[in-house]
């Protein structure tokens, strides 16, 4: 199936906020321009921000879906948050469908 990039956080790492959001844009930007593209992103817990609407990723998480790259964010969490209205890129997923998804991948990658 190829690769599964798992997105738990709207930021990377721990420390200062600013910069774990800017390496969290320029891992999305890299992302989408690469030539290795994974074959799903799937967003959870506060990483669904990243997918809805007034996130500066907006742009790069298109590149990914024109490239054919599905694009998830779990539904529960945009429900705690209160962005399930707000979803701007990609489709709203259930617990099952990532467990799928990364049960047949080659390989998930964890980031955030």
């Amino acid at each position: 199936m190829g690769t599964v990039v798992f997105i738990n956080s709207d930021r990377i790492g721990q420390g200062d906020n600013e910069l774990g959001a800017k390496l969290m844009g320029s891992f999305l930007y890299s992302l989408a321009r690469t030539g290795h593209k994974p074959s799903a992103v799937v967003f959870m817990n506060a990483g669904v921000r990243l997918a809805c609407a007034g996130s500066p990723a907006l742009d790069d998480l298109r590149l990914l879906v024109e490239d054919g790259v599905g694009v998830y964010s779990c539904g529960t969490c945009l429900d705690w948050y209160g962005l399930r209205e707000d979803l701007a890129v990609g489709e709203v997923g259930a617990m099952n469908d990532t467990v799928a998804l990364m049960m047949e991948a080659d390989d998930v990658v964890s980031v955030g």
